[in-house]
């Protein structure tokens, strides 16, 4: 059986607190170049604060029941911006990468964006990330500019690659 196949999505409620925070902070352990965020900014959240970031959604992709993989959600709340989401805080596991996990993830955060009523997701990726770059650009995305400096840390200056979706 494909791995695709034993791989479950769903959306993560307030109950599933300690799912998120474990995926969050692993993802920001070990792909800090990644993410915006700060590994030591996170980990010292309360439990509050992790439920209010459950407040947009989250999806966690389960293998054999275990956490894989994570795509969250930023709705624009402006009337004149409504149409648009953002794609926030992607993860998978590396054992799970090139198994179909992110694919299954992209599709279920696209339907729940479609459902409502999204016409655009958009995202934001280090231009030293190829591979998300490549898968992306895989499944629709396309390049629609680029921040210079746009992820500064580690010592590192990166160009910022924006990316759009349109889902209509």
């Amino acid at each position: 059986m494909p791995v695709e196949e034993k791989v479950t999505v769903r959306r993560l409620s307030s109950k599933d607190v300690d799912v998120l925070r474990h995926m969050r902070l692993e993802a920001l352990s070990h792909e800090p170049l990644s993410f915006a965020s700060v590994f030591g900014d996170w980990v010292r959240l309360t439990d509050r604060e992790w439920r209010q970031n459950l407040a947009q959604p989250v999806f966690v992709a389960f293998l054999s029941g275990v956490p894989v993989g994570m795509m969250g959600l930023r709705f624009e709340h402006a009337r004149k911006l409504a149409h648009r989401a953002k794609l926030v805080s992607v993860y998978v596991r590396k054992g799970a990468r090139g198994t179909g996990v992110a694919a299954r993830l992209l599709h279920e955060v696209t339907e729940h964006a479609r459902n409502r009523g999204v016409l655009q997701l958009e995202l934001a990726v280090n231009s030293e990330n190829a591979r998300a770059i490549g898968f992306y650009q895989r499944h629709g995305f396309v390049e629609t500019g680029r921040i210079p400096n746009g992820f500064l840390g580690h010592g590192r200056e990166n160009e910022e690659v924006i990316m759009v979706l349109r889902l209509m």
